[in-house]
């Protein structure tokens, strides 16, 4: 027989298998010629166990953003204490509740209404309380609360115009929040 050889090509790496001459010289090309196929082998192995198709390609990703719903106050007319007489400021109190399932930064507390009182002395339809408009605030409301209580002090004055039946009164101050999240 004549000698002869196959050539393998894989991935870029050339191997050259040498076939046995002849039936005599097997034994002598035996041994060689088992490490030399298993050398192939592996070698063709690894070079397929490596090779990887690169994709790539484009399209869109979405959000969608939620809904807000209105700061609401929460009544705490129990547990404000008395700072108000004629001709002196005192101090308001509100507790915001946020629903939101995001946290609220209130920065403006103004009046929105005419303030009442109950429970005074007697008759109180003129009350003389004012409220000062409060902006520039940063009240940080968490997601979710039911209440957080912030004192805005300083905010409410009684004048002398206030009837006599408006001591011991609790004065409601309506008021509109402003405020953005965050």
């Amino acid at each position: 027989m004549g000698s002869s050889s196959v050539e393998a090509q894989t991935l870029g790496v050339s191997l050259v298998l040498v076939v046995l001459r002849t039936k005599t010289d097997m034994r002598k090309y035996t041994r060689p010629a088992a490490v030399l196929s298993t050398v192939v082998i592996l070698a063709a192995g690894a070079s397929i166990a490596v090779a990887a198709w690169n994709a790539s390609g484009s399209g869109s990703g979405y959000a969608k953003a939620g809904t807000s719903v209105a700061l609401t106050t929460v009544d705490v007319s129990a547990t404000v204490t008395a700072s108000l007489y004629p001709g002196a400021t005192g101090d308001v109190v509100v507790k915001i509740a946020n629903s939101n399932s995001y946290p609220v930064t209130v920065t403006a507390v103004t009046g929105s209404g005419a303030i009442t009182a109950s429970g005074g002395a007697g008759t109180c339809t003129t009350t003389g309380v004012t409220f000062t408009d409060q902006t520039g605030l940063s009240l940080a409301v968490p997601a979710g609360s039911a209440g957080t209580s912030f004192t805005l002090t300083g905010s409410a004055a009684m004048s002398n115009a206030s009837q006599d039946g408006c001591r011991n009164a609790v004065f409601t101050v309506p008021v509109s929040l402003t405020g953005a999240s965050g």
